[in-house]
Order: structure tokens, then sequence, then C-alpha cells
């Protein structure tokens, strides 16, 4: 090797900027053969890449692709690459902004797209939550029922609510159960969902105004006797107690709380350690 000779780590780094920013520096260190020019070499490499995070932003986003047909898929995806050049060494990572793309100008008569890509995001990101213990019914047990209303919960870390303005979500069913979609429609009003792993699943519902209220004030630390304070403002006061109730169930079953904890009662212990009061499941 002469003197002017690059290093191995000069080398690496030349090809990945030829590769990933399109830089042809490296043209004059790839010798070409009988059959082909080094221009040509260099392209397979780059035409491989591109090809390969085209299939990783697919897999990120299945049912996207399967609604947008993979002739537009492709030139979406192509775009992102340009857009947003790979950063990450887990190529799972790599299409967490198509949502955001799909946000821009050139997208603007299609807001499905975005909402599809949302909630395939946000599944993806259910799925890599962290671990955390799975509070049932059983576990509340230990709390006397008169204490119940000082309860305060604590939400499964892959819970999120989700906000849609289309029909992405019933789009999304029927194409994941490989049913004819609905047609586009934008909605008059927005329809929220939730979002969270269960037993290793993610998984998506609906939700009421009232629940995606009672849930959002849960999820910050409203305790149970003011869960049914805000209730009783959305239905019938007499039976705010019991619609209460029946969401906590809901909730407690299917896997959305980790911990519940008593609040105190005098203010002056909030302070205080709170550990001894602290449910949690194993």
């Amino acid at each position: 090797m002469s003197h002017d000779a690059p290093s191995l780590a000069e080398l690496q780094a030349r090809f990945q900027a030829a590769i990933v920013g399109g830089s042809d520096d490296i043209l004059a260190l790839i010798p070409p053969n009988s059959r082909t020019s080094n221009a040509v070499l260099l392209g397979v490499y780059r035409f491989a890449y591109i090809s390969r995070l085209v299939e990783v932003v697919r897999n990120a986003y299945p049912m996207l692709a399967r609604h947008m047909g993979d002739e537009a898929f492709v030139q979406m995806a192509e775009r992102y690459i340009v857009r947003y050049p790979s950063r990450y060494a887990n190529a799972r990572w790599y299409a967490t902004d198509v949502p955001e793309l799909l946000g821009d100008a050139d997208y603007a008569n299609a807001p499905v797209l975005r909402e599809i890509a949302l909630l395939e995001r946000q599944l993806d990101q259910a799925f890599d939550a962290v671990d955390a213990p799975v509070l049932d019914l059983g576990a509340l047990t230990q709390h006397p029922p008169e204490t119940w209303g000082d309860l305060v919960f604590t939400a499964h870390p892959s819970a999120a609510l989700l906000t849609l303005a289309t029909n992405a979500f019933d789009i999304w069913v029927a194409l994941k159960n490989e049913l004819p979609p609905p047609e586009i429609a934008v909605h008059d009003a927005q329809e929220i969902f939730l979002v969270w792993r269960w037993d290793g699943v993610p998984n998506v519902r609906r939700v009421s105004d009232e629940e995606r209220m009672l849930w959002s004030e849960a999820a910050r630390g409203k305790p149970f006797d003011g869960l049914m304070e805000m209730a009783a403002t959305y239905g019938a006061p007499s039976e705010a107690a019991l619609r209460v109730a029946q969401y906590l169930n809901g909730w407690l079953s299917t896997g959305l709380l980790s911990e519940a904890m008593l609040r105190p009662r005098d203010a002056a212990k909030a302070s205080g350690p709170r550990d001894a009061n602290r449910t949690a499941s194993p």
C-alpha cells in the first residue's frame, strides 16, 4: 500500500459518505473491472442501501404500505430517506418520523395517511415501552373500601391516548383483517383511542369523551373521589360512582394500570414517605 493510501477507518468513513451522503470521493479508490465501471459498482451499493431502508420503512408501517400501494409507498419512503438520513445503529428506530413527513404540505390532501402512520407508530411504541407491573382488581382488596376514594393510580408505561380526525382506525382494522377498507372520511368530531400493551401484545380501542377525560385525570394523579366528582359533570350525578367504577374495572381487567396508592388526607403528609400505601401486582 502506498504512503498516501487511506487507513481502514478513513476508507470506511468515505465509503459511508458515498452510500449515505452521495459523495463521489470514493470513486478514485474503486477499481473498475472488465465488465463495468467503478460508478456502476458504487451505484449497486447505493441502490441496495436505499432498497433496504425502504423495506425498513415498510416493515414499520405495513398497513400504510398496503393502503398507499407499492409505487406510492416507495416514492414516499425514498423521499423520507432523503429527508431523514439514518442516524440509528438499530434499524427499528429509523422510520419513527414518517408521520412528520406525511404532515407536510405534499400530503395535505391525504390526512388519513399521516393518521394511519400515527396509529402504527403508537402501536410500536406501546410494544417497546418499558416493563412494569400490571395491577389487577385483586391487588386492591388490601385497601378497605372506605379508603378507595383516596386511591391514586399509575398508568402502565405503554398506555397513551391518540386523537384521530379521520377514519384511519377503521381503514387500518380492515386492512389488517385483509378486508376492503371503507371510503376515506374526515369526522365532524375527533375520535380518541387508547393504545397500550397487554400481555405482550399492542392493543387499541376507542374511548368515549368521558372515559378520555377520566383516564387523562387518573393518569395525572387525580384520586378516585376526584374522578367521581368529574364524572358527575358528564352524566347523571347519582350514577357517577358506578360509571367510574366500571371504567376502573375495565382498566384493571385489560392491564392499563400498574400501581395504586393512597393519597394522604392530611395535605401536610403529602410530602412524606408514601411507599407504605403503595399497591402493585407482581
